[in-house]
């Protein structure tokens, strides 16, 4: 299997448009898939701008974005938050992942975690802070087999929020 990890590029928007449409009313993690993508440039220039904190909406920290490349599909997003506000603190934390259903359940989120994880340091991030809705099992293995460490609980939404942190 071809596996690589790189920023977001135009060349592959028709596999952008294609995890979409795969995801159809399923809740799309992490927060760029949420973003207007129907003129794919203005998406790739906004991401840029995140990552350099330009152009953030209200409440946005500045944030990298990571694709997962898998046999040369797009097969999974990572977003590293630089900072975290008050918000981000309660509940989001410094990572979210995505993982394409058909790309799920082969170990890809807990590759991308750790891979996102290691871009936190390059940033000087220590600890990160991971959270995970309490009923999502995989991604409960995928954080505490990147060494998470379950720090607390919080209701949101008639859901329990699980806060990791990882020291490694």
């Amino acid at each position: 299997m071809d596996i690589r990890i790189i920023s977001p590029t135009e060349a592959f928007e028709s596999c952008y448009r294609q995890y979409i449409e795969e995801l159809g009313e399923e809740e799309r993690y992490p927060m760029p898939m949420d973003l207007a993508y129907r003129d794919f440039p203005a998406l790739i220039q906004t991401l840029e701008d995140y990552e350099y904190g330009l152009n953030l909406p209200e409440g946005l920290v500045p944030n990298s974005t990571y694709w997962l490349i898998c046999n040369n599909k797009l097969a999974g997003v990572a977003n590293l938050r630089h900072d975290l506000n008050a918000q981000l603190i309660h509940a989001g934390g410094h990572i979210g992942i995505g993982i394409r259903p058909r790309f799920r359940g082969v170990g890809l989120g807990a590759l991308l975690l750790a891979y996102t994880i290691e871009k936190a340091h390059d940033r000087a991030i220590k600890p990160v802070m991971v959270h995970c809705y309490q009923d999502n099992a995989a991604s409960v293995g995928m954080i505490t087999a990147c060494g998470g460490r379950l720090e607390s609980q919080i209701e949101l939404n008639d859901k329990i929020v699980s806060r990791y942190t990882i020291f490694r």
